[in-house]
C-alpha cells in the first residue's frame, strides 16, 4: 500500500512496557514528561504491562488480547556470539563477564568491550551498552596495552563516566538528564540535537546534518519510514 493512502488519523498505536515506567534509565519525573509527550501525539503508553506472547495477529500482555497487524519490538538487543566463540559463560543477553581490566578470566590478553562484554558498575546494575561506554572501554584497553608494550605499570581498573541520557519523543519534544541538569520539551530537543551534531566525526558531516535537520524542521518535510511485505489473503 503507497503509504500517501494510509490515514493516520485511523491508526492506533500502543507502546506496551513490562517496567513501572517508559525510559528506566531517566528520572521518573521526566518518564513521566515523557509519556505525556506520547499521549499528546496520539499514543497509548502503559506501563507495567508485559508482552507475554505475539502473533502475526497481535499480542498477548497481562492476560489481555491486543490485535496488531504491525509489531515492532524494542526491547532490547542480544549480544553477538563472542561468549559461544570463546567458550565461556554469559548474561542473559548473551555479554561476557570480564574482570576489572575488561580481560576474560583466565585469558589476560583477550580484552571484551562494548555491547558484548558485561562490566559492573553501580546498584548491582552493569554499564549500559551505549556508544559512550563503548568508546570509554575501547580507551582504556588501547592505553592498557601501550603500556604493557612500553613496560609501564597498568592504569587501574576500568571505572566508567556516565555522561548522562537523552532522547528525543518528536518534534520539539526531548527529555535530557545530564548530571542533575534536567530538561524536557522544546529545549531538551535543541540540546539533544546540538549534542548528536557535535559528536559527529568531520565539521563537513556536522554542517551537513545540521543543514539536512533545519530543513527537514522548517518544511516539515518527513523521512521515508517504510514497512513493506505482502498483504493477507
Amino acid at each position: 500500500m503507497p503509504h500517501r493512502s494510509i490515514h493516520a488519523q485511523r491508526a492506533r498505536i500502543m507502546l506496551v512496557e513490562a517496567g513501572k515506567q517508559i525510559l528506566p534509565a531517566f528520572a521518573p519525573s521526566l518518564a513521566v514528561k515523557a509519556a505525556r509527550s506520547l499521549e499528546r501525539l496520539g499514543v497509548e503508553v502503559r506501563t507495567g504491562t508485559k508482552v507475554e506472547s505475539c502473533d502475526a495477529g497481535g499480542i498477548i500482555a497481562a492476560g489481555q488480547r491486543i490485535e496488531a497487524r504491525t509489531l515492532i519490538w524494542a526491547a532490547g538487543v542480544q549480544a553477538s556470539a563472542a561468549a559461544r566463540w570463546l567458550g565461556v559463560a554469559a548474561d542473559h543477553a548473551g555479554r561476557v563477564h570480564v574482570e576489572s581490566d575488561l580481560s576474560l578470566a583466565g585469558a589476560a590478553n583477550v580484552f571484551v568491550i562494548g555491547d558484548t562484554a558485561a562490566v559492573p558498575w553501580r546498584d548491582g546494575k552493569d554499564v549500559p551498552g551505549i556508544a559512550p561506554a563503548a568508546k570509554q572501554e575501547g580507551a582504556y584497553v588501547a592505553n592498557l596495552l601501550l603500556r604493557r608494550l612500553g613496560g609501564k605499570p597498568v592504569p587501574p581498573p576500568f571505572s566508567y563516566r556516565h555522561q548522562g541520557d537523552l532522547a528525543t519523543i518528536g518534534r520539539k519534544s526531548a527529555v535530557v538528564d545530564l548530571s542533575g541538569l534536567r530538561l524536557s520539551g522544546w529545549l531538551a530537543w535543541l540540546l539533544w540535537g546540538a549534542v548528536h551534531i557535535f559528536f559527529l566525526i568531520g565539521f563537513r558531516n556536522r554542517v551537513m546534518v545540521a543543514m539536512n535537520w533545519l530543513w527537514a524542521y522548517w518544511t516539515h518535510e518527513r523521512g521515508a519510514g517504510l514497512i513493506t511485505g505482502s498483504p493477507p489473503p
